[in-house]
């Protein structure tokens, strides 16, 4: 245990691993966050806007092609269109507006939104319940996942950094059984699967409860047998919190990343939610 030279095989693998994970979080952070800032920039603009009602001048008529549908379907839709002249206190403009029954020559009633020129035949009622609902629900998700990506990184970094030293255990894992099985999509990703329960933990929390230690076959070395008594190291979180643990396999002296459950966690979350459904 005090040593501080240690094979980092499997705890590169592990790193190398995770680093798929950071990109696609830090990615998808990115994506959420440039749609979220263009709802929240229309959002602020529609509520800060202001209109001059005043009359138009329909001078012209044509078309505008725009591509429609599904990404799987998409064709091109033709709208007429008709061109709308006006004058409002110290400019004149004008603006193409989508219609079928407005004819050239006709004088109507319209709305100039003072920032932009737009024209609109309706007195505009303000942002409505979808411009609120994706600002709101991009925004929290960009927060949400940017918070992912800030966990998976510095996980990452700790990983990497991870040194022994004279450092003791976090958390004594005392095994019941080993069996590896299958995950994911189709059942493609394979991982080795450590029961047990907490024998001992630094902070004397969830000692006695049933847990587990998940680790992908990619990232494990073949062994001989396992230890009555696994050591394990925190990476992220608390050591008795679902999370990552460095665990050490002394007769094999094989270093593995962990991943740390607690299935009374679980069961209470899926109790809570059925309460909060049947409440």
């Amino acid at each position: 245990m005090s040593t501080t030279t240690i094979d980092r095989t499997y705890l590169n693998r592990a790193v190398r691993g995770r680093t798929v994970l950071v990109i696609t979080l830090i990615f998808l952070t990115a994506v959420a966050g440039f749609i979220g800032f263009g709802n929240v920039r229309d959002l602020a603009a529609d509520l800060t806007a202001s209109y001059t009602t005043t009359t138009g001048q329909v001078v012209d008529e044509g078309t505008e092609r725009v591509l429609e549908g599904s990404r799987r379907s998409k064709h091109w839709e033709e709208y007429r269109t008709v061109t709308v002249t006006y004058e409002v206190p110290g400019t004149a403009g004008s603006d193409e507006i989508r219609s079928d029954t407005i004819q050239v020559g006709e004088t109507l009633d319209i709305w100039v939104r003072d920032q932009t020129g737009e024209v609109t035949l309706e007195a505009p009622a303000g942002p409505d319940f979808w411009q609120w609902f994706w600002a709101v629900t991009m925004s929290l998700l960009t927060a949400l996942l940017a918070w992912w990506s800030v966990i998976a990184v510095r996980n990452s970094i700790r990983l990497l950094a991870f040194r022994p030293g004279t450092r003791q255990p976090d958390v004594v894992f005392a095994l019941s059984g080993a069996v590896p099985r299958a995950t994911g999509r189709n059942g493609r990703r394979q991982v080795l699967e450590l029961t047990g329960r907490i024998e001992w933990s630094s902070d004397g929390l969830r000692v006695g409860e049933q847990a587990s230690l998940t680790v992908p076959a990619s990232h494990t070395a073949a062994v001989s047998g396992f230890p009555p008594r696994i050591p394990g190291y925190r990476v992220s979180q608390r050591a008795t919190e679902d999370g990552i643990v460095v665990v050490h396999l002394p007769e094999s002296d094989v270093w593995w990343a962990a991943t740390l459950t607690f299935p009374s966690t679980l069961q209470s979350g899926a109790v809570a939610g059925s309460a909060t459904t049947s409440g």
